[in-house]
């Protein structure tokens, strides 16, 4: 039996620029050729990631919003962990409340009301999202991850990450990069999605490989049976990892499984 991998996208699927090099992409594909199953586990959502997974010839699933959206590798959605609606607007008076900036994430989809946020978000997943206030979105529609954006050394967004994780003590409240801070319900994680999928398809923890570079991944890490870390990982991601791959930047995905896999 092959072995199943989890793969996380911005800092270890993809280099800096937000681009799938073809040596990533060549790997994959003869992984997955030789049996073994692909996990795109991302914070994004399943339109984030289009235009990355598009350039795959390969059999895949997608883990969403740090697990809270689950699909196959037929499209069929697994599993759903969506926002109670008071809780996502509780989540969206914070943020309105200390003047952060905002994506929200609802099922597939993504979108922000803040015109700078939208454009960076489009500017990296080059797939156009919801383009309405999250105020609005939270009473209107089922949403499945808030993210919070704003430079976490700036005390501003200390006291939002002090107060969230207070008012929201049962949620999944962390850093995903120097300047998001993921608010998914509880439970969910990138490691839920792995528990669920080895379940899914009968394969062991012993056989469930991770990869990932940011504290969002740390779950996935503990979860599965072998943790690869890239090297531009944050210092806690590193810590939590069983070995240290080179950075994306140098193909280090590539690197571990041409090393390692598809020998």
């Amino acid at each position: 039996m092959g072995k199943i991998l989890f793969i996380d996208v911005d800092g270890t699927l993809v280099d800096s620029c937000h681009n799938l090099r073809e040596r990533t992409n060549e790997a994959l594909r003869r992984a997955a050729r030789m049996g073994h199953r692909i996990v795109i586990s991302s914070g994004r959502c399943v339109d984030g990631i289009r235009d990355i997974s598009r350039q795959f010839d390969f059999p895949y699933c997608l883990s969403t919003l740090n697990g809270a959206y689950v699909v196959d590798e037929n499209g069929a959605v697994v599993s759903e962990n969506p926002f109670p609606p008071e809780d996502a607007i509780l989540a969206a008076d914070l943020i309105a409340k200390y003047s952060m900036g905002h994506l929200y994430f609802t099922g597939p989809c993504w979108g922000s009301g803040n015109s700078a946020d939208y454009e960076l978000e489009y500017s990296v997943v080059r797939t156009a999202g919801i383009h309405d206030s999250l105020d609005e979105v939270v009473r209107t529609r089922t949403v499945h991850k808030i993210l919070a954006c704003g430079d976490q050394r700036l005390d501003s967004s200390r006291a939002f990450l002090e107060e969230i994780r207070m008012r929201l003590d049962n949620y999944m409240i962390m850093p995903s990069s120097p300047i998001y801070i993921e608010i998914n319900t509880p439970g969910t994680s990138k490691g839920s999605a792995v528990t669920r999928l080895c379940s899914l398809f009968g394969i062991p923890f012993s056989d469930s490989l991770a990869f990932g570079d940011w504290d969002n991944d740390i779950s996935m890490f503990q979860a599965a049976g072998h943790a690869v870390c890239m090297a531009n990982g944050s210092a806690s991601a590193r810590a939590q990892a069983d070995e240290i791959a080179p950075s994306n930047d140098e193909d280090g995905l590539a690197v571990w499984i041409e090393e390692n896999l598809i020998l």
